[in-house]
């Protein structure tokens, strides 16, 4: 064979490689990576799944999850955002969530979300509320946690007291509480409630029942420290003090998930994130059920819910929004279940059917009745730890009324901030 001719064969092979090759240098040029930022490692499988199936129908996009711990989780995104180097797509909640938006730290999703599949009548609706600003959505509410009351069956059987019900009120389960007291001669207790913290799966529901906002509404300033708010309160220094709770020492020095799923609780007020654990403990699960919480004035409670935002610095904020439209379709919302209560309505059955061994939809049917999770200005978590405090000295026995007037006007500052 002459030169010229292996040449000329060299040449064109060179040319079929190069041709065969260039779809590929192309993909690779196009290809961009989505930074996601997320805190809870038991949610992960349930991530990595959505993000497969995404990129799959999406072979430029590469969704790079980004996990910290809950504790870092805000401090690491607070340094990111001040460098402008904050994740694409990252959970934002409510107590941080106006400090983000009045910052322009998030990106408005009103535009987006016009034309597009996300449908918000489909997501429970204090959630969709709490995540709007200056009349945009600003995020779009990705899970939700609601509270009820779980009870033990052997323990209200041994009291000879009936099991509680959907529609009972705050009276039916003070009576409850002591006729097990008398019942159970102290190997028990009647009700315990934690509330050491926020008073997420506690004192805020009774706060809401009672007729209250907590946050200022309407022109009005927080109503934490009115009548209404006093005698919430005052019922729990009552509670405690006629043993029908744990006294507030007592539950600091044990958790109460603990407390119930060892038998020593009749009823406890939990939040839905228990609701798999609980079901699941063989210890407990023959001889457990759960109710909507009581009325007071009003069927109401809190609800929380974590949502997904989009950096306003975003350098592929089409590609972002599309993940984020993708992440809240009913499918990825039913794959989200296994781990919590979706903030879309229609996949939240997914969850409660999911839990086989109780029925737990009472936490789903306490969802149409909530409000949502309490914040005000720029620092709900300041406001919020300055309450926390004056309520600590509440349940361990000050007076209400003269420490919240004390501290109420502290406290009502920060919320105007």
């Amino acid at each position: 064979m002459s030169p010229i001719k292996n040449t000329g064969r060299l040449l064109a092979h060179s040319a079929i490689v190069a041709a065969l090759l260039l779809p590929t240098m192309l993909y690779a040029a196009d290809q961009i990576t989505l930074r996601y930022a997320v805190w809870d490692r038991n949610q992960l499988p349930a991530e990595q799944e959505i993000a497969k199936r995404f990129e799959k129908e999406n072979p430029n996009v590469k969704i790079a999850i980004e996990l910290t711990p809950s504790a870092q989780y805000f401090v690491k995104l607070d340094s990111a955002a001040a460098g402008g180097v904050a994740p694409d797509i990252f959970w934002i909640n409510m107590p941080y969530f106006v400090q983000y938006a009045k910052n322009g730290i998030i990106q408005p999703l009103t535009p987006y979300i016009t034309g597009s599949s996300v449908q918000l009548n489909n997501i429970v609706a204090s959630s969709v509320k709490a995540y709007q600003y200056d009349g945009q959505q600003m995020a779009i509410p990705r899970d939700v946690d609601s509270i009820a009351v779980w009870y033990n069956k052997k323990l209200f059987d041994q009291a000879g007291v009936s099991y509680p019900t959907n529609d009972w009120s705050w009276d039916d389960l003070k009576s409850k509480a002591t006729a097990l007291k008398t019942g159970l001669k102290s190997s028990a207790f009647p009700l315990v409630m934690d509330l050491s913290i926020d008073g997420q799966d506690s004192y805020m529901n009774l706060l809401f029942q009672n007729g209250n906002h907590i946050v200022p509404k309407d022109g009005q300033p927080t109503d934490i420290a009115n009548d209404k708010s006093i005698w919430v309160y005052q019922q729990l220094q009552s509670m405690m003090k006629d043993g029908l709770m744990p006294s507030a020492q007592q539950m600091s020095e044990v958790k109460t998930e603990n407390i119930f799923q060892s038998n020593r609780a009749a009823m406890v007020y939990a939040g839905s994130w228990l609701a798999a654990p609980f079901a699941s403990n063989p210890l407990i699960n023959d001889h457990i059920g759960v109710v909507m919480m009581p009325k007071i004035e009003r069927q109401s409670g809190v609800a929380h819910s974590l949502a997904f935002a989009m950096s306003a610095n975003s350098a592929h904020k089409q590609e972002a929004w599309k993940y984020i439209e993708f992440m809240s379709s009913e499918a990825s919302q039913t794959e989200l279940a296994k781990a919590v209560i979706p903030a879309n309505k229609l996949a939240a059955k997914a969850w409660a059917a999911a839990i086989t061994k109780v029925d737990v939809t009472p936490y789903i049917e306490t969802l149409n009745v909530t409000e949502a999770y309490p914040t005000a200005g720029t620092n709900t978590p300041k406001w919020q730890n300055m309450w926390i405090a004056s309520l600590k000295k509440i349940f361990m026995g000050a007076e209400a009324k003269p420490e919240m007037d004390k501290s109420v006007k502290k406290i009502e500052r920060v919320m105007e901030q």
